[in-house]
């Protein structure tokens, strides 16, 4: 017995795919060539009516299409006389925007928790002191060791030296050299300073945050993987106990007994 259409086509070995909307059209054909370099940073984009006739579209799905583009920090476009849409050089930052207002808003749904946010913030943080450890350069070194220095000033207000505690991972997730680790991290240092921080800012210890931030910048400094990884460890080990002292962190989110 002959089988159905659907059976032969899986036989075949061939799955199907949907047809794209006409605003995924233009915005995966535009994304694509940025990413081979038929569009380089500066270019300007032909105007929404001449790419809707070549894309075979509406005006409508080019001009949304190019708003999820502007949205993401691929393009920008300018109003206006001799305006228009251009190729943006590539930046993470909206990305890192986008993605710290996300997991900000799930924090407030309780949609994630604390919990949550602290394990992945180690397991980024680890492995970016891990692969600074063997990547730093001299640049990495001064940037981290200039924040250092800085924040042992204790005339600093309260938020300028939260800021510098941000600025000093910053500086070790940059210093691993891997810019796809880099976005989750800087997007999650994002909500730990006015969320997570400033709560506990009573119970810490400017001393004992700073001496711990120098325990991590040693152990990058000196090419020490493994002390690398243990001095972040100890950190964040010191950071949970805090949560847990204000209640932000319970056994019952953490999963523990």
């Amino acid at each position: 017995m002959k089988g159905s259409d659907d059976e032969e086509i899986a036989g075949a070995g061939f799955t199907p795919e949907p047809v794209k909307r006409p605003v995924d059209q233009v915005r995966v054909s535009l994304v694509e060539a940025i990413a081979t370099g038929r569009l380089r940073p500066g270019d300007r984009l032909p105007s929404e009516l001449e790419q809707a006739r070549g894309f075979k579209v509406s005006r409508t799905a080019v001009r949304e299409a190019l708003r999820s583009l502007a949205d993401v920090g691929l393009i920008s476009t300018v109003q206006g006389r001799g305006g228009g849409s251009f190729v943006n050089r590539i930046d993470s930052a909206p990305v890192e925007r986008n993605l710290s207002e996300a997991m900000r808003l799930l924090l407030h749904v309780d949609a994630i928790n604390v919990a949550e946010l602290l394990e992945a913030r180690r397991a980024l943080e680890g492995t970016c002191a891990r692969l600074a450890a063997t990547r730093r350069a001299t640049r990495h070194l001064t940037a981290m060791a200039e924040v250092l220095e800085q924040a042992r000033d204790d005339a600093l207000s309260a938020s300028a030296w939260l800021d510098l505690d941000i600025r000093f991972h910053r500086a070790v997730a940059r210093s691993a050299e891997n810019r796809v680790l880099i976005v989750p991290l800087a997007a999650l240092h994002a909500i730990v300073q006015p969320r997570l921080n400033e709560t506990i800012m009573p119970l810490l210890s400017r001393a004992q945050i700073n001496a711990e931030h120098q325990a991590i910048y040693e152990a990058i400094r000196g090419r020490d993987t493994r002390a690398a990884t243990a001095a972040i460890d100890r950190h964040l080990d010191h950071l949970e106990r805090l949560y847990r002292e204000t209640g932000m962190l319970t056994r019952a989110a953490d999963g523990s007994a």
